[in-house]
């Protein structure tokens, strides 16, 4: 299932791929945020199906 998350900033990222979209929300969230250590969890519960 395809899945979108969006940042308040204005930051998107769309994928069916769970560790993908794991990826990018961590990543986003320490390069953009200084957000370090968000967990698999927390970065799935930002996605919603699209």
């Amino acid at each position: 299932m395809r899945k979108r998350v969006e940042c308040d900033c204005g930051w998107s990222f769309e994928s069916d791929d769970e560790d993908k979209m794991v990826r990018a929300v961590q990543d986003h969230a320490r390069e953009a945020h200084g957000i370090d250590g968000l967990t698999r969890e927390q970065a799935l519960a930002q996605a919603k199906p699209i």
